[in-house]
């Protein structure tokens, strides 16, 4: 079976932004076991030259040019040029990840098609309201879709526009995550993702300055880039300067894949206090890692984190019992050790890349049947 899966594959396997490009490289590296699947990659991304390459899995890497100001057009000049590539791949199957252009040319392909569905525009500006209806037509039009939680089925549910076949299969993890053995260092808080106001990092720094009134030896390490929100990122310093929190709090930027994978053998504990987010592939990493995870109890994460049995969940904005869950979990190796144990178990049935790729694989048979 000949399938074209299309999305934001990273042009540096190494530096993964995060969300979609996460997904699609553990996802095609695995679905390339299969010796019954041809697979073709193919990414349409902004001030690239176009080229036919390979994956670091050697997959055929289609990569193409992104026109400027593609929403005036609704995308469809960038659709239409998707089109054309699939066209010459001749797949029996199109794999969209997300619900903008790929799958916008999933849609209209003739062929077989299914889209993973990883979460809903929620922005309000002009270009939220473009990207929401592509999005709603794309899952109008669609046959087939993955949901990844039951947060993100919901919302499809809410919208009522979707009357297809629906399967529901989580996100991978990277396989090297589910190699970290070490206990990790005793006072090392992590957070990955980017520094902007929707992470919620001040809140977590709030929580860190009362942490270490008790636990003065705490520190947290910040893995992510910084440039997407400067005035966010300078009120965040700002803080730690007031705080005297300098030494404490050290800013990683953008990580490679083994030095994320470090992080976690580092760390004794996760934590990521977002306002809102779908299926966080940094909690599903930090389960495989054997971490504790201290997240934002609703959204997406409560399907992700057992509450009280792989992690801690707590209210946004709540500092006080934000501050005493990783009081708890820094002073009880014995609950840290339990925890971690319980979420790589999780992690292993439910974000593993073998074993999402043996759902993928099942839903392909099954749609051109």
């Amino acid at each position: 079976m000949r399938v074209a899966i299309l999305g934001q594959y990273p042009l540096d396997e190494q530096r993964i932004v995060g969300g979609i490009e996460s997904v699609m490289v553990p996802l095609s590296r695995s679905l390339a076991d299969f010796d019954d699947l041809e697979l073709h990659v193919v990414t349409c991304q902004p001030g690239v030259e176009e080229q036919q390459c390979a994956t670091g899995s050697h997959l055929p890497l289609h990569i193409l040019r992104r026109r400027r100001l593609g929403r005036l057009t609704f995308h469809m000049r960038d659709a239409l040029h998707i089109q054309r590539t699939v066209a010459q791949i001749a797949p029996d199957v199109v794999h969209a990840q997300g619900t903008g252009i790929y799958a916008m040319a999933a849609v209209h392909s003739p062929y077989a098609h299914v889209i993973t569905m990883h979460g809903i525009v929620l922005s309000t500006h002009l270009r939220g309201f473009i990207d929401r209806f592509c999005e709603w037509y794309s899952i109008a039009r669609a046959k087939n879709l993955i949901c990844i939680n039951p947060y993100v089925e919901q919302k499809l549910m809410r919208m009522g526009v979707f009357h297809g076949r629906l399967y529901r299969i989580e996100n991978p993890v990277d396989e090297r995550f589910f190699t970290v053995n070490c206990q990790g260092e005793e006072a090392t808080i992590l957070y990955a993702g980017r520094v902007i106001p929707q992470k919620g990092l001040l809140n977590l720094l709030q929580v860190l300055a009362e942490v270490r009134k008790t636990h003065p030896q705490v520190c947290l390490r910040v893995a992510g880039e910084t440039e997407s929100a400067p005035a966010y990122l300078k009120i965040c310093r700002e803080f730690i300067a007031q705080q005297d929190l300098e030494k404490a709090v050290s800013f990683l930027g953008s990580l490679t894949v083994e030095q994320m994978v470090q992080e976690f053998a580092r760390c004794t504990v996760f934590a990521l206090p977002s306002q809102q987010d779908t299926a966080p592939v940094v909690v599903a990493e930090a389960m495989a890692a054997g971490r504790p995870v201290v997240a934002t109890r609703g959204y997406g994460m409560q399907s992700m984190v057992e509450d009280e049995q792989s992690g801690l969940l707590v209210e946004h904005g709540d500092i006080g019992r934000w501050t005493q869950a990783l009081t708890r979990l820094l002073s009880d190796s014995a609950l840290r050790t339990r925890m971690g144990r319980k979420g790589r178990e999780l992690a292993q049935a439910r974000f593993h890349p073998t074993v999402v790729a043996n759902a993928t694989r099942a839903v392909y048979y099954e749609i051109i049947r």
